[in-house]
């Protein structure tokens, strides 16, 4: 075979498997799966949080898990249970119990938004006690009630007291401390039979201990001054047991005591004074039970005062107001062991509310309307805005 036409037989063999080549099918590479969508990261995925929308109370347990129940109105009462497991939260008239381990909302009384309630957990916490009532003319108590809710068998039932609106403290014993506008009772907790009456018209900023075991009230009466042959004002300080001891007097009526607080075990009274050598200042002081004995949580200082003093739930950390000669204010906490106060980085709108929702963490509401957590786990407390409003929170385990 010649070489032309050795050529043109190759040229025709490759017309011919150029053109099989173009009839067979393309190939198609299967499209890769398209990966889920990331869940949003929130500041709460850290947490167990009770959270508020503009018409529901949710539980937000991390991402893609929450429990919700119908709530309007503002945040009114808050009682978180000794232990931690659950807590009680009035929205708008509406009181509920939130538990941390599954998230659940239980919803113990509804009223009108102008309710007020009180409550108090018992010594073993199978029971949550609680009044209510509706303000009336010259800050009486006006239609109300005291119940009992029964943790185990779910239930609510009413104590059965005619008088009283308010829960004041559940007693070791079981018995309760209830009150109205005049008088302070100690009843029985089924069928309020009266153990106990107190004349309450002349006690104020009435406190018991968490515990139940001491009552603390500032008790304002006239005091004849032999000097000046007269009868003065008098604002004293005072703690008694509830098991119906005589009062103790912490500290009388030079010193201004106001603002008390106690520590979560009931060992420690917190309160605030004016030291005599330097009235327009204010130093908080500290009041131990067991040794009947006060000291200064810092002393005093004629550049700040120190108010409205608040413990940790171990008592391990102080929360303090302090306010400047010039009248700024702002948070501050003196830490374990720290011989100072050190500022918070609180948020630039302002600060509404502050409170402890752990020993390493306060939770902090701003004028704004939104939530901070700041954490003081590593010494230098840390803040972290929070993308919604809330109410309570608990560190996830």
């Amino acid at each position: 075979m010649s070489l032309s036409l050795r050529l043109f037989s190759a040229l025709l063999l490759t017309l011919f498997l150029s053109a099989c080549a173009a009839t067979e099918p393309p190939v198609v590479e299967a499209p890769a799966e398209p990966a889920p969508p990331a869940m949003p990261v929130s500041p709460l995925d850290a947490f167990t949080a009770v959270v508020q929308t503009e018409d529901a109370l949710v539980v937000r347990r991390g991402p893609g898990s929450a429990e919700s129940a119908p709530a309007r109105g503002s945040l009114t009462f808050l009682s978180p249970s000794p232990d931690g497991s659950s807590v009680a939260a009035a929205v708008g008239g509406t009181l509920f119990l939130v538990s941390r381990a599954d998230g659940s909302i239980l919803k113990l009384d509804e009223g009108p938004a102008d309710r007020i309630y009180t409550g108090s957990w018992s010594a073993d916490e199978a029971f949550f006690h609680f009044g209510y009532y509706v303000p009336a003319a010259n800050g009486a108590m006006g239609a109300g009630d005291i119940r009992t809710f029964d943790r185990v068998n779910q239930v609510v039932t009413r104590v059965g007291c005619s008088a009283s609106k308010a829960v004041l403290a559940a007693l070791p014993d079981g018995s309760l401390l209830v009150r109205n506008t005049d008088n302070i009772y100690q009843v029985e907790a089924d069928g309020c039979g009266t153990l106990r009456t107190v004349d309450a018209r002349k006690l104020h900023h009435v406190l018991p201990s968490p515990d139940g075991g001491y009552l603390a009230y500032i008790l304002r009466d006239l005091v004849f001054n032999r000097d000046r042959r007269a009868y003065e004002p008098d604002s004293t300080l005072h703690i008694e047991s509830t098991a119906g001891s005589e009062p103790v007097k912490v500290i009388g009526d030079k010193y201004s005591p106001r603002n008390l607080s106690w520590s979560l075990d009931g060992s420690e009274l917190l309160y605030d004074v004016a030291p005599p050598a330097d009235e327009a200042m204010r130093a908080v002081s500290i009041y131990t039970v067991s040794d009947g004995r006060s000291s200064y949580l810092i002393p005093p200082s004629s550049s700040q005062a120190m108010t409205h003093a608040h413990s940790s739930p171990s008592g391990r950390h102080v929360l303090v107001r302090v306010t400047g000669q010039d009248g700024s204010a702002d948070w501050q906490v003196k830490l374990s062991g720290a011989p100072f106060v050190q500022a918070l980085p609180l948020p630039d709108a302002g600060t509404a509310s502050i409170r402890w929702v752990g020993d390493d963490h306060l939770l902090v509401q701003a004028e704004d309307g939104s939530s901070h957590v700041l954490s003081l786990a590593s010494g230098t407390p840390e803040r972290t805005a929070l993308d919604r409003v809330v109410l309570w929170l608990w560190p996830s385990e």
